[in-house]
């Protein structure tokens, strides 16, 4: 597929992704956490990462030096053992973006960050997933545009759900049910205003509940540095940076359309209330799946401005990519 230089959200909203992969053996995990033990941050890095990403960001990485390479003065990824193989707990890792932007770049280093982990025998099975982080910036400190995305992804939770299934298994994991479940199957009866959405950001805060598809976990509405950021967790694992950069495009194009002031708040708190009731019953993804054709079309044409986002999105939502590439 062609390479798109940038994707249709604004330049200046911050992301970042983790991706959750395994290895075939001990000693590639071991190799590459070695690989960064041995690196060393200078004062003259740590000055640019400061500039460019904030103290926090810097004062982590000056803490742990866990680099998995260098590219630039900008580019430090953290890799990190994660328990993604319930046999061998050892074999799992967990890659940890930087913050990124919108821009050339920072897209071209994610796919060879991808291709150096395909190099290294990463891979994934169903044990795995990537969640994309967003930040706070563009909600500018409120509250109510960010209750918009809340209701909003609410409304197409199983446009999100179909989305990741079409990634590369065709299906949503059953692993999923550990930390990716409906947030609508969360919410009470009753209208979602912004004092039920501080109350879901508190708990998440507080460790609780874990499982759920959209989490806050380190999330404050006002700081926008690194550290501040909320993610959608539904989407399956995959080292294809055409699937990545699909995910983080229909998550952050969802965040530019919700904080517009033409969003239409109280419609959206009508058709949530209709999407709870419609979904109490469901308790398996493949309902989810099943149902989000309904929804598609809409969510498009609201999301994307560019009919190449269009375009690729429809491509992997169809399954026609992943015909394609099991073909090969």
């Amino acid at each position: 597929m062609a390479f798109r230089e940038v994707l249709g959200f604004p330049s200046d909203y911050p992301f970042g992704v983790e991706i959750e992969v395994e290895n075939k053996n001990v000693e590639d995990i071991d190799r590459m956490l070695k690989k960064q033990s041995d690196m060393k941050i200078t004062t003259k890095d740590y000055n640019a990462i400061l500039e460019r990403f904030g103290k926090d960001f810097a004062d982590l990485l000056a803490y742990k030096c866990k680099f998995v390479f260098k590219e630039n003065e900008f580019s430090y990824w953290l890799y990190e053992h994660e328990d993604t193989n319930e046999f061998d707990s050892r074999l799992g890792a967990e890659v940890i973006s930087p913050i990124l932007y919108n821009q050339k770049e920072d897209l071209e280093h994610l796919k060879s960050v991808l291709l150096m982990l395909q190099e290294n025998s990463s891979e994934v099975n169903e044990n795995c997933g990537v969640h994309v982080h967003m930040g706070a910036k563009p909600f500018r400190g409120s509250y109510q545009k960010l209750l918009n995305f809340f209701l909003f992804y609410i409304v197409f939770e199983p446009v999100f759900y179909k989305l990741s299934a079409m990634g590369n298994f065709g299906h949503v994991r059953e692993y999923a049910l550990s930390y990716a479940n409906p947030v609508g199957l969360q919410m009470k009866k009753g209208k979602i205003n912004q004092a039920i959405l501080e109350n879901y950001i508190k708990e998440n805060l507080n460790g609780f509940p874990k499982t759920n598809g959209l989490h806050f976990k380190g999330f404050k509405i006002n700081k926008v540095s690194y550290g501040s950021s909320f993610e959608i967790r539904v989407f399956n694992g995959t080292l294809d940076p055409f699937v990545i950069e699909n995910y983080i495009n229909a998550s952050l194009a969802s965040v530019a359309y919700c904080v517009n002031d033409s969003f239409n708040q109280k419609e959206y708190q009508k058709r949530c209330l209709e999407a709870i009731q419609h979904r109490k019953d469901w308790v398996r993804f493949e309902k989810y799946v099943s149902c989000a054709d309904s929804l598609v079309d809409e969510f498009v044409e609201n999301v994307f401005t560019n009919q190449i986002d269009k375009d690729y999105f429809y491509l992997q939502y169809s399954g026609e990519y992943l015909k394609k590439i099991k073909r090969k």
